[in-house]
């Protein structure tokens, strides 16, 4: 089927044809167009990490992942996915260069600087 065998699709003209109709009702209306917040629902790179830290930086003391994310969520105000804070907190608290010390199961505070 080539590319234009597509449109012979009875399903398809259905569907563009109630595309087509909403198009123009909407061309039509004079109502003002709606403002999409879907943009807004994205985290920027660096948002969630650095609320992290400024959130250990304030408590001073060892906490606990869920209350990292009820701080990080009450600082941004808007939801961050507690996925997102478990992940960075294993990561940032392995290695040599590590911003993080583990004080045990599920207890993070940043390393002290000299």
């Amino acid at each position: 089927m080539g590319l234009l065998g597509c449109y012979s699709n009875p399903e398809i003209q259905g569907r563009l044809r109630q595309l087509s109709d909403k198009l123009d009702r909407l061309a039509a209306s004079d109502a003002a167009p709606r403002s999409s917040v879907r943009h807004d629902r994205k985290l920027r790179g660096g948002l969630v990490p650095n609320a992290i830290e400024h959130v250990l930086a304030d408590s001073g003391e060892a906490m606990r992942p869920c209350d990292i994310h009820a701080e990080v969520e009450e600082l941004l105000r808007r939801s961050v996915p507690a996925s997102s804070i478990k992940n960075w907190l294993v990561k940032n608290a392995q290695g040599d260069d590590a911003h993080l010390v583990r004080l045990g199961r599920g207890r993070y505070r940043l390393v002290q600087k000299c």
